[in-house]
């Protein structure tokens, strides 16, 4: 029996998927989230989020690697929804559709005070406070990971972890990266547990390389316009990346890299190495 794929969006699943691609309202609501290609699918497994349905089309099914991985899926008991290619170029974000996208859970925010109950390794903390492009969030989240921050918190006004894009943009790194969410009260909490707060600045801050990063230490990132308001200026030590007389800015992903691989670096001198994330 040869199984045709459906190519038809006047259905259920393929109607929800659209939901959950272009509206926060919907993931926040079913506290679920669409993610496309082998590797982001394949990350998510890895960290233990298995996907509720699983979408594919022929141009996934004509590759060898293709079909065994849906094997492979079929064999852990998710749900496999063949579509035509037209379809999955319908409802994919992705300029060169993959031919395969998976609807996968929402992980639950990890609680501040797990990650403060840590000693074993100076807490290393960015905070991104307002931001709202998710390519920068997401590659923010990957370059914590990477650096080895225990988690990354995300702060009021700012979009969230799991939007598709902020997502494509971690390179899964956001499946693997515990989730913090933070209010401005909350640094009452960090300071009480001697966790030393920073803020990066376009200007006048101390700059980046004089800083001690090897104590417990909370970096504050913010708008990419506007950078932070004054209520979380007021509450950290300010932090500067000097730079030639021919730029004015960077990226706050690019800057939040810069600060944050050159604390993994000071660490390191400090026989402090990199440690895992804080886990659920």
């Amino acid at each position: 029996m040869v199984i045709q794929p459906l190519d038809t969006a006047d259905n259920k699943t393929i109607r929800q998927i659209k939901r959950l691609i272009a509206s926060r309202t919907a993931r926040k609501k079913s506290q679920e989230t669409v993610i496309e290609g082998y590797r982001l699918i394949e990350e998510a497994l890895a960290a233990g989020v298995t996907p509720r349905v699983v979408v594919y089309s022929p141009k996934w099914v004509e590759r060898a690697e293709g079909r065994s991985f849906l094997i492979r899926l079929q064999a852990l008991s998710i749900h496999l929804f063949y579509v035509t290619d037209r379809l999955f170029d319908e409802i994919t974000q992705v300029e060169t559709p993959p031919g395969l996208l998976a609807v996968v859970p929402v992980p639950e925010p990890l609680p501040l005070q797990r990650v403060l109950e840590r000693t074993d390794y100076p807490l290393l903390l960015p905070v991104a406070v307002g931001i709202q492009d998710p390519g920068n969030l997401g590659t923010l989240m990957r370059a914590s990971l990477a650096s080895g921050a225990a988690s990354m918190a995300m702060g009021p006004n700012t979009v969230e972890a799991f939007n598709p894009k902020a997502i494509r943009a971690s390179a899964g790194a956001v499946f693997r990266l515990p989730l913090v969410e933070l209010t401005s009260p909350d640094m009452a909490r960090l300071r009480e547990a001697g966790v030393g707060v920073k803020a990066a600045t376009v200007s006048g801050g101390t700059p980046y390389y004089d800083v001690d990063w090897s104590a417990p230490t909370v970096l504050l990132l913010g708008n990419e316009g506007n950078g932070l308001d004054e209520s979380w200026l007021a509450q950290a030590q300010t932090v500067t990346i000097p730079m030639s007389w021919a730029a004015d800015s960077l990226n706050v992903s690019l800057a939040g890299a810069v600060i944050l691989f050159h604390a993994a670096y000071v660490r390191h001198k400090a026989g402090l190495g990199f440690a895992p994330p804080v886990m659920l």
